[in-house]
């Protein structure tokens, strides 16, 4: 089995897709901005910029554009996978994609890297410019830093952990309404606009548990410290995170193959 091949023809699918809907590619590239821009219109009437920055350490413009822009490059990848089985079971088409010769496991690790692609170069149209403008060089190395790792966080999310959680969903039924309650509150727990260390106790818990919750807990830290912080802490979260990702492979890869002979013996809809 030829994997770039895999990976040419769901690019072609994904770009041609977008050029075809060329707003759509305006939207995602004014997506942090106006995420930003609705916050800090929000937040300026019931406190100041000032206050903001001097309790959570960072510029509220560079925080808030980087959230933005890692929520984006996130939900971009998040949602084609928890989605695409969803869409293509209740349209009737699911066997005939499991049915396929290839694998349907090895499908969904395919899924994110076009969507990976684009996140990152639509980075250099919102993180890269503002903390050229407010930082100069050293902003730039940073936003550099920053794009890096929001795909890493996007990606070390979007494998295993969400795969495992649609295919339960599945599983159990009620996939939609399920997954509308699922969503939201990974997003919270992720820590990308409340940072995990004003989360109470419990959620701090969970937000452990997410892979890509440790890799956003050190991009914040990249913008308080101004730099990458110490060695030590940079390793050890990266080193968190790609562990529990990996620890999320075989349960979900189970979970996939259980949820695959379940549609398999159900047959085609009709």
């Amino acid at each position: 089995m030829n994997i770039l091949a895999l990976i040419k023809s769901e690019m072609l699918l994904v770009y041609g897709e977008l050029l075809r809907r060329k707003q759509s590619l305006l939207i995602y590239a004014l997506y942090p901005y106006l995420m930003t821009f609705f916050i800090v219109f929000i937040g300026s009437s019931v406190g100041s910029l000032e206050s903001f920055e001097v309790r959570i350490g960072v510029n509220p413009l560079a925080y808030l554009m980087t959230a933005s822009f890692s929520l984006f490059v996130i939900l971009g990848i998040v949602d084609d996978v928890l989605w695409s089985p969803i869409y293509d079971d209740n349209i009737g088409t699911l066997p005939y994609v499991i049915s396929s010769p290839t694998p349907w496991f090895l499908r969904f690790l395919i899924i994110p890297i076009p969507r990976l692609v684009i996140a990152v170069v639509l980075g250099f149209t919102s993180v890269v410019p503002l903390f050229t403008y407010l930082e100069g060089l050293t902003g730039l190395t940073i936003s550099l830093v920053v794009m890096v790792l929001a795909a890493l966080a996007g990606l070390l999310l979007s494998t295993f952990a969400v795969l495992l959680v649609c295919s339960i969903s599945m599983m159990v039924g009620e996939s939609w309404r399920l997954l509308n309650i699922v969503r939201p509150a990974i997003m919270i727990m992720l820590g990308v606009y409340y940072p995990r260390f004003m989360m109470p106790l419990t959620v701090q818990v969970l937000s452990y548990t997410l892979p890509s919750s440790h890799v956003i807990d050190l991009i914040m830290r990249t913008l308080v410290s101004g730099w990458l912080p110490e060695l030590t802490m940079a390793v050890s979260l990266l080193g968190v995170g790609t562990a529990l990702a990996v620890m999320y492979g075989p349960p979900s890869y189970r979970a996939s193959k259980s949820l695959e002979f379940k549609k398999l013996r159900e047959g085609v809809k009709t």
